[in-house]
């Protein structure tokens, strides 16, 4: 306005032509012409009326930004943009809607690219691409440091040895420091229940003096009236550990909101770029470096230390498991809810004890373990090659269609089917051997393919047990079914090699 009123009067006052009032004011020449124009239109329609003048004079100027190209907001960056977009619509569609990215975590992943742009360019461009959802509001709440803690299950879907799952993730939340901790579990369980809150006093070496829940079934037993009945797991657990429980309203997840965003936080920050996996421990792991992360920045870990400070003590985890007796199949398997689990033959039609995690299997005879095995919640079976091999040493033909073969890591395989198809006798002896000496299949792999740098055209069991028993320090024993000179040539040819290293240690020192 006041740029406006100037150009006026050095037109009128001071009879400047335009070329020269543009000079002065640093106006372009077509700016200054339109405004004297418009002053003009308005001196003509005025017909005494000196307000549409002042209304002139007094409006804002009116810039045309329509075309105007962003600077920052370059091709490259929309690309990026556009394809986080379409990603989010991917996940949506798949049943992943809850680890969409936001639109930080697209202005994140930008400048670790490298690119310099704000997050409000970043905002307005999203903006304007996809209309805005309402959001709930929520009442900042006051808290003691160690006071409460508020735990919820989310649920996150995650591609896990090629298989696509939908798995539970438990979240902790701390009030005063919003420090955060997430598990993984197949399954949103009494047990998983119980392990979550172990994993996570352990892990904070401490017990928050109270924890809130919403209405969830393994927390909650029975409703009568207004009152509600805690499980027998919560007892439990509030007995051993000594914290009181709380339950929220129904339906009011607000008065939980810690915990109901730290849900939302671990599972965009964990899993909205990385969202496979080999196993479910390898998914837990990179959740609890993620936990880790959030937790060490500038904003929580201060408050946090003084959360974990004010904590009631901790002393030993809770016993998170069911206890059950099962019978030893003819398989030597034990079957629990469809899926089988080898045990070693020599207990065929016995009873063992079986000690059921949510995660796991621990498995004992006369309070002895004697396997464990991850816990499968699908129709399948986990057999161990070293507990079937008193039965392949009677029946070592059985051994190249067996299942637990199949199941054997891919290092074992790959020596048993270059050099042991047409002697499954020895094979198997060697992994006897292996198993009394409590040595890896990595490590019966490793032998092997040292024997085989070693100039050995056929590789026998009696080449790989002969440099296992020189790891041992032991003398090998004598294989009758093994050609003697062959054993003898790589006898001298280790003997030759251990001589060597030993002279270059001597004149080293």
């Amino acid at each position: 306005m006041k740029d406006k009123s100037e150009i006026i009067r050095l037109r009128n006052y001071e009879g400047l032509s335009e070329r020269e009032i543009s000079r002065r004011l640093g106006f372009s020449r077509i700016t200054v012409h339109r405004i004297l124009d418009e002053y003009t239109k308005a001196l003509k329609e005025q017909e005494g009326d000196k307000s549409r003048i002042e209304a002139y004079i007094l409006t804002p100027p009116i810039y045309k930004t329509e075309n105007r190209p962003k600077r920052r907001l370059t091709e490259n960056i929309i690309r990026i943009i556009d394809h986080c977009l379409e990603e989010n619509e991917i996940k949506k569609r798949s049943g992943r809607h809850k680890q969409r990215m936001f639109k930080q975590d697209i202005h994140e992943l930008l400048v670790e690219k490298g690119y310099d742009i704000s997050y409000s360019t970043v905002c307005g461009y999203i903006s304007n691409q996809s209309s805005q959802k309402e959001k709930e509001s929520f009442i900042k709440q006051g808290y003691i440091p160690g006071e409460k803690a508020e735990f919820d299950w989310g649920e996150v879907k995650l591609c896990i040895a090629g298989r696509w799952q939908k798995l539970y993730m438990s979240a902790f939340a701390l009030c005063s420091s919003n420090g955060r901790w997430g598990d993984l579990f197949h399954r949103q369980d009494t047990l998983a229940f119980m392990e979550s809150h172990a994993n996570y006093f352990e892990e904070c070496k401490g017990v928050p003096h109270e924890v809130v829940y919403d209405n969830m079934r393994v927390a909650v037993a029975s409703f009568a009236g207004n009152e509600k009945e805690p499980t027998q797991a919560l007892l439990r657990m509030t007995a051993f550990y000594g914290f009181k429980y709380r339950f929220c309203n129904v339906r009011r997840g607000n008065e939980k909101g810690h915990v109901e965003r730290t849900v939302e936080v671990l599972r965009r920050k964990a899993f909205c770029l990385k969202d496979t996996f080999d196993t479910i421990e390898q998914a837990t792991e990179h959740l609890h470096q993620t936990c880790r992360k959030l937790n060490a920045s500038e904003d929580i870990r201060p408050k946090l230390e003084e959360d974990l400070r004010s904590l009631l003590p901790y002393t030993t985890p809770m016993g998170c498991f069911e206890r059950r007796e099962l019978k030893v199949d003819k398989w030597s398997t034990i079957t629990l809810n469809t899926s089988h689990y080898s045990v070693p033959d020599t207990l065929v039609g016995r009873m063992v004890e079986v000690k059921i995690f949510s995660e796991k299997l621990l498995i004992y005879m006369d309070n002895a373990p004697v396997a464990e095995h991850e816990r499968s919640y699908y129709s399948t079976w986990s057999l161990n090659l070293n507990h079937y091999l008193q039965t392949l040493k009677r029946k070592p033909g059985a051994l190249s269609g067996s299942v637990a073969l199949s199941q054997a890591p891919e290092s074992i395989k790959e020596l048993y089917y270059k050099y042991f198809t047409d002697n499954g006798k020895s094979f198997v002896d060697l992994l006897i051997f292996a198993k009394e000496h409590a040595i890896s299949y990595d490590e019966i792999a490793l032998a092997g393919k040292e024997a085989e740098q070693s100039g050995i055209k056929t590789v026998t069991a009696a080449h790989i047990t002969t440099l296992l028993y020189n790891r041992l320090n032991q003398t090998p024993p004598l294989y009758k079914h093994e050609q003697k000179d062959e054993i003898e040539d790589f006898a001298i040819k280790q003997l030759s090699m251990w001589s060597m290293m030993m002279n270059n240690n001597s004149k080293i020192v």
